[in-house]
Order: C-alpha cells, then structure tokens, then sequence
C-alpha cells in the first residue's frame, strides 16, 4: 500500500470514495481531497465494516472516524507501531544500556525499557514520493498528493536510491552511441539525397 499521509490526517478521515479533510485538521490549514484507489480503497471498505460499535443492550453506534478505538479517535500510536515492526521485521527493540536487541519492551539482561529502532510511519511517505516520481507520476501531482507546497521540500522526500542513478548512468553511457547513429543516419540521407 502507498500511503502519504501525514499522521494527523490519517486519523482524522471520514469514510466516504473520496477522503475529506477539513482545513482545521491540516497542516496547511487549508481542506483537501483525496481519491481512494486499489488498496488503500480496501483497507478503507474494511475499516467502514467495522465503523459499526455494538455494546451489549445498546442501540448500534457509528464511529465518526476510519481509525479509531471504540469510536475515538486513534491518538499516540507509536507503541503500536512499533509492536507491529518488530513482528513484521522492520524493526527491534534496543537497549540503551548494553545495546542488547530483540523484540521485548524491557531488555532481560539489564531490566531497563528498551527503545524501538526501525521504520517509522513517516518512512513510508518519503517511499510513495520516490515511488510516484518512478512510476511516471507528474511533480505537481505527486507533490498535491502528498500536500507540498514547494518544489524544495518534496525534492527533500524524493530521494534518489543507488538503482535510479545506475538506470540514469547506463541511459546516459548509451545516449552517444544512439546519437552518434541517428546523427549518421541523418548525413547518410543528406549525402543519398545529393547523388
């Protein structure tokens, strides 16, 4: 799934097939749209399902919100993220003391919490920016999608990775090859046109 969201928009979205942000929840302070597509239309549909809260000898309720605890909304997810990493292997539990690592909150040799070294959610925003440059997608597109505002910091997030510069260092060895035969090509039909 890619997602750009910034944590604060994400736990505040209401269901619907385009997600609206109210102003008052941005960070630009200006409201937003977004359409939802392949995956992230999924996730959302399963999250509508269970948008429906039945307490036992009370009338049905609806969540206000996608992603929420018994109707409220998500706050500080950060234990839980970091729970989810671990398991997924995106990342470990560090102790500071004796830099043990594994996967628990307190490190058993030393008996002191441990701190959460990995992926974190904003990660996998600089990831979409990378991925929709890659794929064809427009700046200003990309850029709207992800609320830049300015060229400069969307360029922060897209980051060139090691296999983009070795695919732009091998266009780049062939173009004067190609050059040099298209440039050929071209004098062959000066010169054929002459004679």
């Amino acid at each position: 799934m890619e997602t750009v969201s910034r944590t604060g928009r994400a736990a505040t979205r209401k269901g619907d097939d385009v997600i609206y942000l109210r102003a008052e929840n941005s960070k630009t302070r200006k409201p937003d749209t977004m359409p939802l597509e392949g995956e992230l239309l999924e996730i959302i549909e399963r999250r509508r399902a269970a948008a429906v809260l039945q307490a036992e000898g009370a009338a049905p309720r609806f969540a206000e919100f996608v992603f929420h605890y018994d109707g409220n909304p998500v706050g500080d997810f950060r234990k839980a993220w970091a729970t989810a990493c671990v398991a997924a292997g995106l990342g470990k539990m560090i102790c500071p003391r004796c830099s043990g690592e594994g996967s628990a909150r307190t490190c058993e040799k030393c008996g002191i919490p441990t701190r959460y070294r990995g992926k974190i959610f904003h990660d996998f925003r600089r990831t979409a920016s990378r991925n929709m440059i890659s794929a064809g997608v427009p700046q200003a597109v990309a850029m709207r999608i992800t609320g830049h505002r300015t060229d400069s910091m969307f360029r922060r997030y897209a980051i060139v990775n090691e296999d983009q510069k070795r695919e732009a260092l091998a266009k780049t060895q062939k173009y004067p090859i190609h050059r040099h035969a298209r440039l050929q090509h071209r004098t062959e039909l000066k010169v054929g046109g002459l004679t």
